[in-house]
């Protein structure tokens, strides 16, 4: 497995007891992206090849409050390789203790003809793969709902875009929990990835509740889905 730690930082903190659970999204970004540069398909090769990997979804839950001022080190590796789509797993750790974990749908995504590629064998086998037995590395994609009235609307700013000139993943799941009351203490996200979302377009906040919490995504004027995500409390 590819290894990192990280030291958490006053923005990263939620309260005097945990960090936001937007901030392990983006440690865990962090280290899938420098997990492929150190197989050798950093973004600047990505970049030379005309591919990049792109987040279908991402499921992650929270076994115990990640606490502030204590390093982060999370592990990661790929769980499986099929077609054009990869599943990576991810441990959190602090303290030598497992307090989250996470499994990610990635796809490679052909920048030339638009349209998702199959992954090379070379590039297949270049990456750390491990064995993750337990039944919550098998990777679960969210359900969506139809929802009629929307909270509030956003424009996509400058902060949220990344280098494939579209929303940022973490920042796309932040939006979302951006809807949620202050207090609600969640510990299980799932966030689908529907298409992207570029520089200025202007997006309506939707939110359902749901039996164990909430239910948030981000829609078009035309109600077309953007990013969607699952919240509760488990």
């Amino acid at each position: 497995m590819f290894t990192l730690k990280y030291e958490t930082r006053y923005g990263d903190l939620k309260n005097f007891d945990m960090i936001k659970q937007s901030a392990l999204l983006d440690m865990i970004q962090d280290v899938s992206i420098k997990a492929s540069a150190d197989a050798g398909y950093g973004i600047d090769v990505m970049r030379g090849l005309d591919k990049a990997w792109l987040l279908q979804g991402i499921n992650l839950f929270i076994n115990k409050p990640v606490k502030p001022y204590v390093a982060v080190e999370i592990s990661t590796a790929v769980k499986s390789v099929r077609g054009v789509t990869s599943e990576r797993g991810c441990y959190i750790k602090q303290g030598g203790e497992i307090v989250a974990k996470a499994v990610a749908n990635w796809f490679l995504f052909d920048l030339i003809n638009i349209k998702p590629a199959r992954i090379p064998a070379q590039m297949m086998e270049s990456y750390a793969r491990a064995e993750f037995e337990d039944t919550f590395f098998t990777y679960k994609k969210a359900p969506l709902y139809d929802i009629d009235k929307a909270e509030y609307e956003i424009r996509i700013s400058n902060k949220e875009i990344d280098t494939n000139l579209h929303l940022n993943n973490q920042k796309g799941a932040e939006l979302l929990m951006d809807a949620l009351p202050f207090d609600f203490e969640f510990n299980n996200v799932n966030v689908l990835y529907k298409r992207p979302a570029y520089l200025g377009d202007r997006l309506r906040v939707c939110v359902k509740e749901i039996e164990k919490g909430y239910y948030v995504h981000l829609q078009s004027a035309e109600s077309e889905i953007y990013v969607a995500g699952i919240f509760e409390k488990i």
